[in-house]
């Protein structure tokens, strides 16, 4: 298993495995644009998992900054292709996202995860995260 950063060319992946596996369907043009922005920030990191040169599945973390609390990362996403659940690439981007976290001096790693997945959060609770609040989420789109 290899573990990189992400690059523009990871777009069509990215948006197929968050499609199918997120169930968050989000045209292809947005996700490019989405990923150069988020690519050109260097408060935001996303991690690619490739098994023999093919992707395996990618972690969106930034910097999770307030005036209540030291700084930590937060996980955006963590999405897997069906093909290579299982196998330990979970675990593998979220320990380069923990790395990073430490690499920038944050004090921890912080993630959401819908009621609806609770094989995700079994998963979070195995690798060692714990389960601290639940909480309601709320938006306004214009």
């Amino acid at each position: 298993m290899n573990i990189r950063l992400a690059t523009l060319e990871d777009a069509e992946e990215i948006q197929k495995v968050n499609t199918e596996e997120l169930h968050y369907d989000y045209p292809l043009g947005k996700t490019k644009e989405m990923l150069e922005l988020i690519l050109s920030l260097d408060w935001q990191v996303i991690y690619v998992a490739e098994i023999d040169g093919e992707f395996a599945g990618y972690v969106q973390a930034n910097k999770y900054l307030g005036t209540f609390g030291d700084l930590l990362v937060n996980i955006m996403g963590l999405a897997v292709s069906i093909k290579f659940q299982g196998h330990g690439v979970g675990k593998a981007l979220m320990i380069a996202a923990e790395a990073w976290a430490k690499e920038i001096g944050a004090e921890g790693v912080r993630l959401n995860s819908g009621e609806e997945r609770p094989e995700a959060h079994a998963f979070y609770e195995k690798i060692g995260y714990e389960k601290v609040k639940f909480q309601a989420k709320f938006q306004k789109v214009f």
